[in-house]
């Protein structure tokens, strides 16, 4: 299954995520997204197999979408989990959330550094012309 995932282009990330595993709630940022899914860090280990719930508060529109534990790898102390979305609106929805994530991260940054306070559609115009280029197309 991590060869499915790995078959989109994978983008470090550190958005912050809420998920629902059963009856347990965390918040941890992701470490990653890609078209497919994304990848966080967690203290324990998850079962491969098991529904999760997402959801990305960072901008509005939110995100919320049910997945599914793709992979599960111990790495040091931590455990990296792979979530992986199947439906392609779900998918293209998190590749948007992803975006504004980095837009409103953009407009923080400016403001703290010169002081420039934006609205979220003015950076969202800036951020545009001068990062789309390099944010990978969705496939």
């Amino acid at each position: 299954m991590i060869e499915e995932l790995r078959q989109f282009i994978r983008h470090p990330s550190s958005i912050p995520i809420r998920y629902k595993l059963g009856q347990r709630q965390h918040t941890r940022p992701a470490r990653d997204v890609s078209q497919g899914g994304l990848c966080f860090t967690s203290q324990q280990p998850v079962h491969v197999g098991e529904s999760i719930l997402v959801e990305i508060n960072c901008g509005k529109p939110g995100f919320s979408a049910e997945g599914m534990v793709r992979w599960c790898s111990q790495e040091g102390r931590k455990y990296l989990i792979g979530v992986g979305f199947k439906d392609k609106a779900v998918r293209y929805a998190l590749r948007m959330v992803e975006q504004v994530c980095h837009i409103e991260a953009y407009r923080r940054r400016l403001e703290a550094e010169t002081g420039q306070k934006l609205s979220s559609e003015q950076a969202a115009f800036r951020w545009i012309a001068e990062n789309a280029a390099d944010f990978p197309a969705a496939e």
